[in-house]
């Protein structure tokens, strides 16, 4: 009895750890009036003021709170209260070690703000993906720092254990 009292309070305990970890992050908005969404897609209708009916919208630099249940183009977000959406192509996750503030303006690293994220040889899809000696393709980690050394389309180029490889920017964001 006492053992199975140890694990539940240990697991309740990570649990709030992680739950403490994922409200941390937060989604800054890229772009100026940003409508957010009920759901996560364009489908959705865009969130209103419940005073007046017109839409809601966010400005550059502000800040939502990272909720985590988010889609392939949109992130899930905290706004007065409310659970809401977020298009990826007009913000980006920032994480809360990263030193971001809303004056920031680039910098010389690229941010991996996926999980997964393939670096390629080139700016293509079509490029060969950076793998070890045995073919298994090689990940930076969530909010890992890669040297930045330019930019081509939609692709940053990185220096990454000492090679030079790109990232795409729907997975990074310039620091």
């Amino acid at each position: 009895m006492k053992k199975n009292s140890i694990l539940r309070a240990a697991f309740f305990a990570l649990l709030f750890v992680a739950s403490l970890t994922a409200a941390a992050q937060y989604v800054v908005a890229t772009g100026n009036h940003v409508r957010l969404r009920t759901g996560p897609s364009t489908g959705y209708p865009m969130l209103v003021w419940n005073s007046t009916g017109k839409p809601v919208w966010i400005n550059k630099g502000d800040r939502l709170t990272y909720l985590g249940n988010d889609s392939y183009d949109f992130y899930n977000v905290l706004f007065d209260g409310k659970s809401v959406y977020i298009s990826k192509q007009f913000a980006r996750l920032v994480y809360p070690n990263s030193g971001y503030t809303s004056s920031s303006r680039g910098g010389s690293s690229v941010v991996v703000s996926g999980t997964h994220v393939r670096l390629r040889w080139g700016p293509s899809l079509n490029a060969a993906i950076y793998t070890n000696g045995y073919g298994t393709p090689i990940y930076p980690a969530r909010g890992a720092r890669l040297t930045y050394l330019g930019q081509t389309g939609n692709w940053f180029k990185v220096r990454y254990n000492g090679n030079v490889l790109y990232i795409s920017k729907d997975y990074s964001y310039l620091r």
